[in-house]
């Protein structure tokens, strides 16, 4: 398989075995995962707590490193909430935290690491992998290829085009020739809005967490 030296992955760990998702980052020669959850536990899924999956991957010389304060869904400075109180996914993308987050990044693969940005969710299009962290390295120059559960591979592009045709169908529709064509990126950063209001992790759960 030929590398690109601007190439990074995105893989959800769902509800694998721990075999299984070791082979899907062998398939990719993925040799570094960076843990991009705010919270690194699973309770459904505990082969995926941190101290558990860091020990795994070890054995199979992949490295590990969190990364759930620069890339997480959830944002302790409350100036990166929207009014209607999710986290807002376009301020995050323009915040410090973030930004140092792709440098640090950038360093590894620059000294040799094949780096896949882990979370939790099957679908990367249910997932802020996608519409915040993946987003962001896209904007930044970075080719992002998702790993999919079954093994094949989508590019952040791909996913894109998906998103625009849930919330803009009939974008996908009007001719070359019109004579107002769409603005494509500006409703691709709308659906990606749309996207960020359904997914964006509220002030409410966090207040529902702690009560339980």
């Amino acid at each position: 398989m030929l590398k690109r030296t601007n190439e990074i992955f995105t893989v959800g760990h769902s509800n694998h075995s721990m075999s299984c998702f070791v082979e899907l980052l062998k398939k990719y020669q993925i040799n570094c995962i960076a843990d991009v959850r705010s919270v690194p536990f699973s309770k459904y899924t505990p082969q995926f707590n941190q101290h558990e999956l860091k020990k795994d991957l070890f054995h199979h010389s992949i490295q590990y490193v969190f990364m759930g304060e620069e890339f997480g869904a959830r944002r302790s400075d409350r100036s990166l909430y929207h009014a209607k109180g999710y986290v807002d996914f376009a301020k995050t993308l323009q915040s410090p935290l973030f930004l140092r987050g792709i440098e640090r990044v950038a360093k590894g693969m620059r000294d040799g690491l094949r780096i896949a940005l882990m979370c939790t969710e099957k679908d990367p299009l249910d997932c802020h992998r996608f519409s915040l962290v993946a987003r962001g390295f896209h904007h930044h120059g970075y080719a992002v290829q998702h790993i999919l559960a079954d093994g094949s591979m989508q590019s952040q592009e791909q996913l894109e085009k998906m998103l625009l045709g849930t919330y803009f169908p009939q974008s996908m529709e009007i001719s070359l020739f019109s004579e107002n064509p769409p603005d494509r990126a500006a409703l691709i950063e709308e659906a990606y809005s749309k996207k960020n209001a359904e997914i964006g992790f509220r002030q409410t759960e966090e207040r529902e967490t702690a009560a339980l």
